[in-house]
């Protein structure tokens, strides 16, 4: 019989308590099987997880510039951006919708470069598409980086984008009336007489809050009135004529278009107007023909020059109470709503600005868009326009 010492000697030198190897084996597997899980669930859990780092503001702001160039780029004059009056641009918030109103036959091209654009500069952009009785589509859009929201557009399709203009003439005399027209937080257009107290400085002031400035051009008129200096009259050659425009503009910087200020004459004058209109034309300003008198002939001759014009639809304030302008507001409306676009001209009267206050919001909230007049008389569909021959004050 064998010594059971030597019979039990891998017994006896393995120590006590120690598990054979494939028992440690088996343990570490199955430890193993327990701890990578937990791992991966505490990386999941927000305290193990590392900190998201969110857009800082001025990453924001320029995100959501870059998107609204995109969506003015690709939609020209068939978008409008609405930013309510002295509100920031961009939001303070991100969560904050930016409004885009946007023609029919521009709202998909507008809601492609819009989605594409964003994911070719690595955003995430989350659209959700809803449809509106009245007019049409809309889109709630969403752009974020890295999980952090960055602007939110609301596109809302509308069949067209009606537009407006609105010129405060005889602006220079009162620097008082003119700082009362800037307080709108709306953009009117300030057209200044020449050669007058103010006339440079409210030319200035209204540059400085973004205003658009023309010049009030004095021209002949049929009555005994006297326009005021720098006035444009019959007879003159197109080299006075030139000169006289010249000395006027020196008096009202800024100024990128012209209209006239009283001028029932010169305006019926062909020969006359020919070299008003060759002088703006090289000078690359714009006309508004404000239509004192039916005989104009201002509006045809820009036209034939290739000088971009327009003509006044509305007189604003002929009575100077706010139930007057009220009403040529609302006369206002009805030549927009039927040709699309239209200009109206008023005077810094109290009664004026405060009808303007108590209005303009109307135009705002009907989708009607308030234009420096430069826009407006770029417009394709302003060619296509022609005032009724009995139009005049």
């Amino acid at each position: 019989m064998a010594d059971p010492i030597v019979r039990n000697s891998r017994s006896a030198r393995r120590p006590r308590g120690r598990k054979p190897a494939r028992h440690r084996r088996s343990l570490l597997a199955a430890l193993a099987a327990l701890f990578f899980p937990a791992i991966i669930l505490l990386e999941r859990c927000s305290w193990f997880a590392p900190k998201r780092v969110g857009l800082n503001e001025a990453e924001r702001r320029r995100i959501t510039c870059q998107v609204k160039e995109r969506i003015e780029e690709v939609g020209g004059d068939r978008v409008w951006i609405k930013i309510p009056p002295s509100a920031a641009f961009p939001p303070l918030k991100a969560d904050v919708p930016i409004e885009a109103v946007v023609t029919s036959d521009a709202f998909r091209a507008v809601l492609g470069v819009l989605e594409g654009g964003a994911k070719t500069d690595n955003l995430e952009v989350k659209t959700r598409m809803s449809v509106r009785r009245a007019d049409g589509q809309a889109a709630d859009v969403r752009v974020s980086r890295d999980g952090a929201l960055a602007c939110r557009w609301w596109l809302r399709e509308v069949p067209e984008i009606r537009r407006a203009a609105i010129i405060i003439d005889d602006l220079g005399g009162d620097l008082v009336a003119a700082q009362k027209l800037l307080a709108l937080p709306y953009p009117v257009t300030f057209s200044v007489l020449p050669h007058l107290v103010y006339s440079a400085a409210t030319a200035k002031e209204a540059h400085r809050a973004g205003h658009e400035v023309m010049l009030h051009l004095p021209m002949e008129p049929d009555s005994a009135a006297t326009p005021g200096p720098g006035e444009i009259r019959t007879g003159m050659r197109p080299a006075e004529v030139a000169r006289v425009i010249g000395e006027d503009l020196d008096s009202v910087p800024y100024a990128v278009g012209v209209n006239n200020h009283m001028g029932s004459r010169a305006t019926a004058d062909a020969r006359l107007m020919t070299a008003v209109i060759r002088e703006l034309v090289q000078r690359r300003l714009y006309l508004v023909d404000s239509r004192t008198t039916p005989a104009s002939v201002a509006l045809d001759i820009a036209r034939r020059e290739g000088l971009p014009a327009f003509y006044r639809s509305v007189f604003l304030d002929d009575t100077e109470t706010v139930p007057y302008t009220l009403g040529q507001l609302r006369e206002f409306r009805q030549a927009i709503e039927e040709h699309g676009v239209a200009i109206a001209i008023g005077h810094p009267y109290a009664s004026t600005l405060s009808a303007l206050a108590r209005f303009l919001p109307e135009l705002e909230r009907d989708d009607i868009q308030l234009l420096p007049a430069s826009q407006l008389v770029s417009l394709p569909e302003v060619a296509r326009l022609f005032p009724p021959r009995s139009a005049s004050r």
